[in-house]
Order: C-alpha cells, then structure tokens, then sequence
C-alpha cells in the first residue's frame, strides 16, 4: 500500500423514495450545501446524481471521515431529518476524472462496494489495510450507533462544534442563540468528546498504517 491513498466517500439518503414531495427539496438543499461547504473548504471535489446519492473524493482520508460525520449531522439537524448511509473507501486511484462517476481506482472500488455490502449499520470504512481495518472497524459501529440516537437537537449542536474553529462551548451557545449552560447539556448528551476522540484515533492510525508505506 502507497503513501498515495486518497478517500472516497459513496453515499445515498436513506429511504429516498419515501420522502413527501414537500420535504425532497429540503433534503435535497441541505445535501448540496453542505458538500459546497466542504468544498469550500477541504481540497475534495463532489457529484451528486439520481437526486439522492453523491460521491466525494478527498485528497486526505482523514477529512474524508470527518466529512462524512458532517454530512449525517447536517442531514439530521433539519425538520423533518433525514439519514444517510455512507461507505468511506481508502486506497490508491488509478485514473481522476473531472466526471468522478469514471473515476476508477481501489478507493473508488472499496467505496462502491461497501456502499452495496453495508448491512445494519449507516456508515462504514473499508480498506484494504488489514490493521488499519481492525483498529477503527468496531469503533466505526459505535460512532454509527451514537450518530443514529441523536435528536435533531443534539445534532445540529454536534454539527456546530464540528464545523467551528472557535470550539469553546460560550461561542458555540452564542452562534446557536442558546444558553451556555443549555450548550454544554446539548454537547454533553450528543457525546461529543467521544466523537472527539474517534477522528483523533482514526487519524493516529491512519498515519500509522499509511503515512509511512
């Protein structure tokens, strides 16, 4: 495995076909401005098709993660909330195409794939690293499990402090119109820090599988 791994990111709404007419496009806008925003940015570049799907491809793995924490939190924090599953693929490409659908290459091959394979869980990683597979698999299932029971509260103040620079929970309360003390409860029954130390560790072992083959 080269040093040269970028990550990909496959995603689609989860029961798409069921969502009424009058709440598509609100899905539909909070997808696409969000991959905007993380396009603005981190260096990735996105394409969103069939209404409901979209792929992104990440110069660095490790924003990809982040990215697609990111992209479930914005989905949930809106009335009505919407879910996402997401299959995050990390490895080599062999031909980048403006068009990512012909993109080809062993991320877009491990996303693409565990897109189709997932089963009972929303987000998932898949590599060709053994080790690095191991060391984050389970804990990806518990960040999924956590992700899953939140509020659309909870979520919308995950999603600020995930997207802020300024982390300290008096701006966040300030940027979201709240309380510091109702800030801190929200921050606290989302599990924040545990969120906080899933992207350290999957950073931690992403440099220590990759960043050095």
């Amino acid at each position: 495995m080269s040093n040269n791994s970028i990550g990909v990111v496959t995603g689609d709404i989860v029961g798409s076909q069921k969502i009424k007419s009058e709440n598509y496009d609100s899905m539909l806008h909070t997808l696409e401005s969000t991959l905007a925003m993380l396009k603005a940015h981190y260096n990735m570049s996105f394409e969103t098709y069939r209404g409901d799907a979209f792929q992104c491809i990440f110069d660095n793995p490790i924003e990809a993660i982040k990215s697609a924490i990111i992209i479930r939190l914005a989905l949930k924090a809106v009335s009505p909330s919407f879910d996402v599953r997401q299959s995050i693929g990390i490895g080599e490409v062999t031909s980048r195409r403006l068009d990512i659908k012909t993109s080809t290459g062993e991320a877009f091959t491990l996303s693409g794939k565990g897109l189709d394979t997932i089963k009972g869980n929303l987000i998932t990683v898949a590599t060709n690293n053994s080790s690095f597979q191991v060391k984050v698999g389970l804990l990806t299932k518990f960040l999924d499990n956590l992700l899953s029971d939140l509020t659309i509260i909870q979520s919308e103040t995950l999603l600020r402090y995930v997207t802020s620079e300024d982390k300290s929970h008096a701006a966040l309360a300030a940027s979201l119109g709240k309380t510091r003390s109702n800030t801190t409860k929200l921050l606290l029954a989302s599990r924040y820090q545990l969120v906080d130390e899933y992207l350290s560790h999957f950073a931690a072992c992403y440099e220590e599988e990759f960043a050095h083959v």
